[in-house]
């Protein structure tokens, strides 16, 4: 089967326009401003996730300096990828050209896609690595993949965010179990050394610095597991929208294919872990990706010579689409946003409000300071990015804890820490507070004045626990 270059690149350039028209509101994610920080810090790990989302962003700011849009085009480019890659999954499915453009259409402008699309977050960048593996082992499984590409596309993908784990041990056990012929090439031990190869930077970052990810990932933050059982199911149903059942025939179609079913129980037993695990919903976005491209095939069929189901699902989609797009992307003005509950909604518009009124605020606060601590990565990363003549900026929140800046004196600025949670210090003085304008997440966070009981260095262990 051809592949539907043409529909389905106009399918991606109209994702492409349509995030692209959006891409500087609200403003910067609290998120982007710690992997924008963390660009100017490249190094073989992070807390929370491999150099890959670093380096990108390093890319960016060569390019494009502290520009929101030039980092979010990185996203939205890579997001423009996955849907590619998903449509060519489609096809070497026997999708028509017809059923291809399909599966761009439903991939493309799914609620989930549309969601995580546009912040510069490692999620993005996994959906690619992830589907682009999937698809890899799809051509392994058809007689027409390599796995020396194979290899690569792992370890990119190790090195891009560590859920992909998950997925690749459900592949390979479910390989073991139905395809064990495909597990006998040559093929195989190379591509697991290639993958290996890649890691090593990885490994090497995470042994020096006592496997620091792994204790994190077995006791995480509340902030990361804060969505129970019931919400991670409907979440999952909302990631696909309209287009659940496509993908649920995907799954289906796959299951039931002896040759193809080490795929569809990949993509179930992904799921599966993720509810067992406790991880977020959009961790499976990539599989349900998958998933749509798989049942492409099936919605074409259940269409052809069918205008009028064409019609009615066409305008199902479209006007679900329309309904739910002011909470997948920023399309509304900000205060309109903010007046119908929109931002209050969606935490990730909160976590981008208010940041260049809050640098603002604390530049006219550290007037005479010697070092501003701060308790979370985006109080840091904004004075980082967006603060103007400012002292040294420190924080012990995740990975921040290891650039403790150089600084002599005691005199500091303290944000977002109470009066009994920084005793670190002595003479706390509340000087301010972050504004609440625009139901900013961080709204009402104290800013203080105090004087360290040693040096910043002294200190640091006290610090480092305080927000452990």
């Amino acid at each position: 089967m051809t592949f539907a270059a043409g529909p389905v690149l106009a399918v991606v350039g109209l994702k492409c326009a349509l995030e692209l028209a959006v891409a500087g509101r609200y403003g910067w994610h609290r998120d982007e401003l710690y992997y924008a920080v963390a660009g100017l810090h490249l190094q073989g790990g992070y807390v929370e996730f491999p150099p890959a989302t670093a380096l990108v962003a390093a890319l960016a700011r060569e390019l494009f300096g502290w520009s929101l849009v030039g980092l979010r085009a990185f996203t939205i480019l890579v997001s423009a990828g996955t849907v590619v890659v998903g449509a060519l999954a489609a096809r070497d499915l026997g999708a028509t050209r017809r059923a291809q453009t399909l599966a761009a259409v439903v991939i493309g402008f799914s609620p989930g896609m549309l969601a995580t699309n546009r912040l510069f977050q490692p999620v993005a960048f996994d959906q690619l690595t992830t589907v682009l593996v999937l698809w890899l082992a799809l051509r392994l499984v058809l007689g027409s993949g390599s796995w020396p590409v194979v290899g690569v596309a792992v370890g990119i993908g190790l090195e891009t965010k560590y859920t992909i784990a998950v997925v690749l041990a459900l592949l390979v056990a479910s390989f073991l179990a139905w395809r064990r012929d495909v597990l006998r090439s040559r093929g195989f031990p190379l591509a697991i050394a290639i993958a290996a190869a890649l890691v090593v930077p990885n490994l090497v970052w995470e042994a020096g610095h006592d496997w620091v990810s792994v204790h994190w990932f077995l006791n995480p933050p509340s902030s990361a597991t804060d969505e129970s059982r019931p919400q991670f199911i409907a979440n999952v149903i909302l990631l696909a929208g309209v287009a659940a059942p496509v993908a649920a025939a995907g799954i289906l179609s796959l299951v039931r294919d002896r040759a193809l079913r080490p795929l569809g129980w990949t993509l179930v037993g992904t799921i599966a872990a993720y509810f067992v695990l406790g991880g977020k919903s959009y961790y499976a976005l990539p599989v349900i990706v998958f998933a749509l491209a798989a049942g492409a095939p099936a919605l074409d069929r259940w269409i052809a010579g069918r205008p009028r189901r064409l019609l009615k699902a066409s305008a199902l989609f479209a006007a679900v689409g329309i309904l739910v797009l002011p909470i997948a992307l920023p399309v509304l003005p900000l205060q309109t946003a903010v007046d119908s509950g929109v931002v209050k909604a969606r935490s990730d518009y909160q976590s981008e409000v208010g940041w260049p009124a809050y640098a603002r605020l604390v530049e006219r606060r550290s007037a005479g300071v010697d070092v501003i601590v701060t308790s979370n990565y985006g109080e840091a990363g904004a004075l980082d990015v967006l603060g103007h003549d400012l002292p040294p900026v420190a924080s012990a929140d995740v990975t921040m804890r290891y650039w403790r800046p150089r600084a002599t004196g005691r005199s500091a600025l303290v944000v977002g820490y109470s009066q009994a949670g920084a005793g670190f210090c002595t003479g706390y003085r509340l000087v301010a507070r972050i504004s609440s304008a625009n139901d900013s997440d961080e709204g009402g966070e104290p800013i203080a004045r105090c004087t360290l009981r040693g040096t910043l260095a002294q200190v640091w262990p006290s610090i480092v626990a305080t927000g452990s």
